[in-house]
């Protein structure tokens, strides 16, 4: 029996670490699930690079003590090699021994390199699990060119022709509407009747049907994903419920959380150790589903999810279906602007990211209701996506977003006194 529970009513019972990567201690009671790829070449190969990432992110990470990590761990693994070399060498050395005085004498410096091997491996799991769980792997994604340093930009905007939407009249008849159609318990419960439930119900629907126009592939996807996943895709655990499965270890590390199919992880779990011939891509996909968040409602989304095998392929991928978004709430008829997040707002795993924003007369401000994440191909390292080029095993580029969530949506359009009747594309007719 499964237990739906908030993440931090469990943490203190438990003794966490990372589910994503597992030292060879915590391998023997723990299943890997996977290993990531470690590109030590690329993130660490230019610290100045990584210095300028950190700093415009404004990310919490120490690079000087990165740094030291780094050769703590190179000096580390030399020692492993050589010491792997001596035992090779003094292999070749008993085979060839004739004489059984040298042989014995042979053997017994083979064991105590054995055991030098055995100790070092053992007092390098520390030094490893600090290194790459614990900082490593808390290394954000590359800026995309593209990403502000500071601020919002507009990337593009669009204003409705019908001057009469900002009236008193509209007003208070969104108003009006909010008030009898969506009634909010709490931050967490709602209720919907009238054109609020009947958009929650067809919007999405809708949504998925002008990507599908564009060749995207409709998905079903999961509603729960282990740790691991949270972790690949650099999300905060504290963010997502915890489900507490009957007979748990208390030291369980790679537990199940509740996310919603209409998310990024429940994507990834598909993903995961998948080896894909070059010729099945590019991938354009959408999925219908729910999120679940902690202290915020459950709502209907739409999640897209798109691969390619190179970095400019992403990035033309990229701009494609930012300009099937625009299709989308073109058909709205509500003002709104797609916005280029600047560099501290990204979340760990984004290269770049744009944000669709509505404009609410009631708030008199725009709501963020989708977006849309360039993330190379940081996570199909992380979770070991690959395909296959020739004999050379490669890395798919992935973008990736929310194209629509039907609870901020809804608020905007019954805020604007905007209907059912008022979204013919909806095709419902009252009649």
């Amino acid at each position: 029996m499964l237990k739906l529970c908030s993440f931090w009513r469990t943490v203190p019972t438990r003794l966490l670490s990372s589910a994503l990567y597992l030292t060879g201690d915590k391998a023997r009671e723990q299943y890997a699930v996977l290993v990531p790829y470690l590109d030590f070449r690329h993130k660490l190969g230019d610290w100045n690079r990584l210095r300028r990432n950190i700093r415009l992110r404004k990310h919490p990470l120490d690079c000087e003590n990165l740094k030291r990590q780094w050769e703590l761990y190179l000096d580390i693994e030399k020692r492993k090699r050589q010491i792997e070399q001596c035992r090779v060498e003094l292999q070749q050395q008993i085979q060839k021994a004739t004489d059984e005085a040298e042989q014995k004498q042979l053997k017994a410096r083979a064991i105590l390199a054995r055991d030098d091997l055995k100790l070092i491996k053992e007092q390098s799991y520390a030094i490893e699990d600090a290194f790459i769980a614990n900082n490593f792997l808390t290394i954000p994604n590359d800026l995309h060119d593209r990403t502000p340093e500071e601020k919002r930009t507009i990337v593009h905007e669009r204003t409705t022709p019908d001057q009469n939407r900002g009236s008193a009249e509209a007003l208070q008849k969104g108003a009006n509407a909010l008030e009898e159609q969506l009634e909010m318990d709490d931050a967490i419960c709602f209720y919907m009747t009238g054109d609020a439930a009947l958009i929650d119900l067809l919007l999405p629907m809708r949504c998925c049907e002008t990507f599908q126009k564009d060749e995207f592939i409709f998905f079903s996807n999961p509603d729960f994903v282990r740790s691991f996943l949270v972790e690949a895709a650099m999300v905060d655990k504290d963010c997502l419920y915890q489900i507490r499965e009957d007979e748990e270890p208390t030291d369980k590390v790679n537990q199940l959380h509740l996310c919603g199919g209409g998310t990024l992880l429940s994507f990834l779990g598909y993903f995961t150790k998948l080896s894909v011939f070059p010729t099945a891509l590019p991938l354009r996909l959408v999925a219908r589903g729910k999120r679940y968040l902690q202290n915020r409602v459950q709502a209907n989304t739409v999640h897209v999810f798109g691969a390619s095998r190179t970095y400019d392929e992403a990035e033309a991928m990229f701009d494609e279906m930012l300009l099937t978004y625009q299709r989308f709430y073109d058909q709205l008829p509500v003002n709104y602007r797609i916005i280029q997040v600047p560099a501290p707002e990204l979340g760990p795993a984004e290269s770049m990211r744009v944000d669709v924003e509505l404009f609410d007369m009631q708030t008199q401000r725009y709501v963020t209701v989708a977006n849309l994440s360039f993330y190379s191909d940081f996570l199909s390292k992380r979770i070991a996506f690959i395909y296959q080029d020739g004999k050379v095993q490669r890395f798919p580029h992935i973008v990736a977003g929310e194209a629509m969530c039907s609870v901020e949506l809804i608020k905007v359009l019954l805020g604007n006194g905007i209907l059912v009747s008022d979204l013919p594309f909806l095709g419902f007719d009252d009649d």
